[in-house]
Parts: structure tokens; sequence; C-alpha cells
């Protein structure tokens, strides 16, 4: 029982720390932020803080790699094949337009250099997740060039879609870019 108290208390603390994160990071960028003012506005000590994460930088790479896992996890669980893929891009986007806010805040000017990086994670797993699922067999060898190329341009639209201020209608997207999946024929 007390193993899960501790568990439990984990898991608020990390939370409240990520919320302290996101509200200094409508104000500044991550390199300007120290510890100190987010242990300040998530009401803990900076003992607490290095429990969890080994500095502000630490705390940006984990909450980044939660986005990828998220994301991974959409994947898997809403992937039926290329044919499919509208369903599985209106999934990932019910998650983005979620976690808005925090994605922008990522993404925004400020981050600019560190926001390619997060996508290149996105684009790096994802990659990775397919080329897993495609039985060896079937690999084609043009597939390591196709591949990455689609997903880079899936990851690029959501990126200018997160970006833009003026967003257009998700299920138009969905729909254009499932027409141009399916123009390169794939069904795996």
């Amino acid at each position: 029982m007390n193993l899960f108290m501790e568990d439990r208390r984990s898991i608020k603390t990390k939370k409240a720390i990520k919320q302290a994160f996101f509200y200094l990071l409508k104000t500044k960028c991550v390199g300007k932020m120290s510890v100190s003012e987010i242990t300040t506005i998530a009401n803990i000590g900076r003992g607490t803080f290095y429990l969890h994460y080994l500095d502000v930088y630490d705390l940006q790479e984990k909450v980044e790699d939660d986005i990828c896992l998220d994301i991974l996890t959409i994947f898997e669980q809403n992937y039926t094949g290329v044919t499919n893929f509208k369903s599985l891009y209106l999934f990932i986007f019910d998650y983005i337009l979620e976690h808005y806010e925090h994605l922008s805040l990522l993404l925004s000017q400020c981050q600019q250099t560190h926001s390619s990086q997060l996508m290149q994670k996105i684009r790096g797993s994802l990659i990775e997740k397919v080329y897993s699922i495609i039985p060896k067999k079937l690999m084609l060898e043009c597939y390591k060039t196709e591949i990455p190329f689609i997903i880079s341009g899936l990851i690029g639209v959501t990126e200018n879609w997160l970006l833009s201020e003026t967003k257009r209608d998700i299920n138009i997207v969905s729909d254009e870019l499932n027409k141009i999946l399916l123009l390169f024929g794939y069904n795996f």
C-alpha cells in the first residue's frame, strides 16, 4: 500500500512540475528558466525536483519523450494500413488538439531550434515503427526512401498546421493527405 501511495505522490509531483514548466514557457525560453522558478510555482522543494529530473533541459526532454510515446501508442492502437490512414491521422490529431497549448509552446519561436529536434524525434520514432510492422520479406529497398519521405511530409504538414494562425479543417487536411498516400499505392 505504501508503494502505491509513493507512486501516486510521484505522479502528482511530476504533473505539478510539468504544469509549472508550461506556465513559465508562456513567457520565457527554456534556457531562461530556473529550477527555482519551477519549484516555486509547483510548490515543491528543489530536492523534490531533482528526484525526478536532472535540470530544466532534462525536464523538457522527458516532456517531449512523453509526447513521442503518446503518439506512438496512438499509432500502434489505430494503425490498420495506409488505406485507412485518414482515421489514424484523425486519432493523432485528436491528441494534438487535446495538447494544443503545450505543443504550440514547445514549437514556438523561442524554442525554434529545439522544436525541430522534437519533430525529428517524433519523425524518427514513427519511421522505426513503420519499418517494424512491415514484414521483412515485403520490405522493398525503395521503402527506405519512400517511408521517411512520407512521414517527413506528414510531420511537416502537422507542424505547419500547429504553427499557422488560420487553421484549416482537419478533416479536409486528412482527406488530402490520404489521397496523396494512396497515390503511392501502399497497402502494408
